[in-house]
């Protein structure tokens, strides 16, 4: 964790708000970067040392997450299956994929808001939503929501998190148990919704478009 820090670190540094936009942008469009880590550590930094400044690193990282998970998406659109096995070959990200695929043919959009807020379905949401020719308006529009909540509540707890710890190495861990205890619990809330769900209309995609499919 102390490299990853110190890496980090000196990439902020030296390129400040490119290198933040860097690693939002490739995390959302496929690639497996610490793209949450990189935003925590700018927010630290912008509390520490005001080299950055807070509303830009969200402004910032909010753009790049959008135009990353875009080109994911669109990446999906045109090389669709090659693009997903490659992921899976190269970054052992079956498992994710599987997991963003199933999810999307049965709640839609929603699982793109909803995946900003999970590591590795995050990076494959946009190339999986493009494999399997999503409404891109749809896909826009849930992309910008989920991309506005996370970036906002990661930097924002990241920030005012800096104030009790001195150290950039320390850090990371602490304001993750933050962060992660903040996912686990819209996560508890969402599988609750869908636990009541699936007892209401049953077991495929525990809702009413899977009913009314096969009442069709």
């Amino acid at each position: 964790m102390e490299w990853l820090a110190a890496c980090i670190q000196d990439l902020l540094a030296r390129w400040g708000y490119l290198a933040l936009s860097a690693g939002l942008l490739g995390e959302n469009a496929g690639l497996p970067l610490p793209g949450e880590t990189i935003l925590m550590y700018s927010a630290f930094i912008a509390h520490k040392t005001h080299e950055l400044n807070l509303l830009l690193v969200i402004l910032v990282a909010t753009a790049a997450a959008v135009v990353g998970d875009n080109v994911g998406f669109f990446a999906g659109r045109w090389l669709g299956p090659r693009l997903l096995g490659w992921l899976e070959r190269k970054f052992n990200m079956g498992e994710d994929i599987a997991t963003a695929r199933d999810q999307m043919r049965c709640h839609g959009g929603a699982t793109i808001f909803w995946a900003r807020y999970v590591v590795g379905l995050r990076t494959v949401a946009g190339p999986v939503a493009g494999a399997l020719n999503m409404e891109w308006r749809s896909f826009l529009l849930y992309n910008a929501l989920g991309a506005v909540t996370w970036v906002t509540s990661v930097a924002v707890i990241a920030y005012f998190s800096a104030s009790k710890i001195d150290s950039l190495a320390g850090y990371i861990e602490k304001v993750s148990w933050v962060v992660s205890g903040s996912i686990f619990a819209i996560g508890y809330i969402y599988w609750r919704r869908r636990k009541k769900r699936l007892q209401q209309f049953g077991p495929e995609c525990g809702g009413r478009r899977a009913e009314s499919r096969r009442a069709a």
